[in-house]
């Protein structure tokens, strides 16, 4: 299954069914890289799946402005693996798929070992080994535990790849040679484009919210939660009501409680009108995660609301629809946040946690210094919500220029490195 011109490049996955595919960091960027490739119209993306997956990933990646057969392709075996033999979801990959290289999306997807044409593999990150508590795992850490295995796998995944691609420079130097060797020459840095919300939401004009545009995003939210007997917001006036969003799982890195508690601050103490939406699941109960236990210790429920696993539209709709977006976490792989960039896309102002992300975005763009806080400093976010929610024209104002800098990078130029990340070995192989 082959587009005329245009050179077939795979992407492997070992996320079986019951896994999460929509909404996650890496599987957002893969649909960001087919739009890439619907633009650049030079790749075809081929995305193999184990058995029991394939719709749940055509049903997000038909969301996307790309062609299904001509940017993307969806493979997956005609029956499942015996056991965790991922040598047999290699072995269909090898005799099926018809691509020249592949992408491999984790490090630890040990099947790809398997693989007979080139790869590049993908490094996001290896956060455990700097934020090793509360990821709600017993022994992770003994010699058999999870973390360790983890590391010995990516290992030699990436000592078997032509290249080793991550997102960012602190990532590069940070996790990828220390933790795993892999030789500097092996790494590629390829920046991600920012994402942009805006096609998402065709009333939106000139990323600006207005009052009609953020009614009509209200609208899809509220069919949403009918559609979801989501009961308390089936007719909640999200258009008239400030609120701040925080896109991002709750997770160890994600510092979620930070937010809550800023914005329950704001609530509570300064008399603020605000509410909080999350795209996060609260964890009732948990221990890991303070999350849970600010919202039952302050009776909370309907100042924060969960909005898990929202559809591509939806989460456009709930950016455009806010206040301000607030992003709190310690450390991403990336420069900068998606966060950030997805509301500056849809006219929405953004508040950053200072981390090595943040600090390796200031380098080329020192004018998002007034967006960021210490991200220990529930006060100081709580203070720059409410400026947020005073003089929002003055911050939207500034962070579309800054955006409409960073823009410039498209998800075609991005695409294309990737792909050309895998077709080095390729070359290298041609070369021998």
């Amino acid at each position: 299954m082959g587009v005329e011109g245009r050179v077939p490049v795979g992407i492997w996955s070992e996320l079986g069914p019951g896994a999460r595919w929509a909404n996650e960091g890496v599987s957002r960027v893969v649909g960001f890289l087919i739009e890439g490739a619907a633009a650049g119209r030079k790749y075809t993306f081929h995305i193999l799946v184990p058995h029991g997956m394939g719709e749940t990933v055509r049903e997000d990646l038909r969301q996307l402005s790309a062609v299904e057969d001509r940017d993307w392709v969806v493979w997956e075996p005609p029956a499942p693996a015996h056991g965790e033999a991922l040598s047999e979801l290699a072995d269909f990959a090898n005799r099926n798929v018809p691509v020249e290289a592949w992408i491999v999306t984790f490090p630890h997807f040990s099947g790809s070992l398997h693989l007979t044409k080139p790869k590049a593999t993908l490094y996001p990150d290896a956060l455990p080994y700097d934020f090793p508590l509360g990821w709600n795992e017993e022994n992770a850490w003994g010699p058999d535990g999870s973390w360790p295995k983890w590391r010995r796998t990516a290992t030699n995944v990436m000592a078997e790849s032509a290249a080793v691609i991550t997102f960012s420079r602190h990532v590069a130097e940070r996790h990828a040679g220390p933790l795993c060797d892999v030789p500097l020459k092996k790494v590629r840095v390829i920046p991600l484009a920012p994402p942009d919300l805006a096609p998402l939401l065709p009333f939106v004009t000139n990323r600006q919210q207005t009052a009609e545009s953020r009614s009509r995003a209200a609208d899809i939210l509220r069919k949403h939660a009918t559609e979801q007997s989501l009961d308390y917001l089936r007719g909640f006036p999200f258009e008239e009501v400030n609120f701040v969003a925080a896109a991002t799982q709750d997770r160890p890195t994600k510092n979620l409680g930070l937010t809550a508690e800023a914005v329950r601050r704001v609530v509570r103490e300064r008399r603020g009108n605000l509410k909080l939406f999350m795209t996060a699941h609260l964890h009732v109960g948990a221990t890991w995660t303070k999350l849970p236990e600010i919202v039952r210790r302050g009776q909370f429920h309907h100042d924060l609301m969960s909005l898990p696993d929202l559809p591509r539209d939806v989460h456009a709709a709930l950016f455009h629809c806010a206040t301000v977006v607030v992003h709190s976490s310690f450390f991403e792989g990336i420069i900068g946040s998606l966060p950030f960039y997805e509301a500056a896309s849809v006219g929405t102002p953004s508040l950053l946690a200072r981390g090595p992300h943040i600090d390796e975005l200031l380098e080329t763009e020192p004018t998002i210094e007034p967006f960021v806080y210490d991200p220990y400093d529930i006060d100081r976010l709580a203070d720059l919500i409410v400026d947020v929610a005073s003089n929002r024209e003055t911050y939207v104002k500034a962070q579309a220029e800054v955006f409409g800098r960073l823009v410039q990078r498209s998800w075609s130029e991005v695409a294309t490195e990737y792909a050309q990340a895998a077709l080095s070995g390729v070359v290298a192989r041609s070369a021998c």
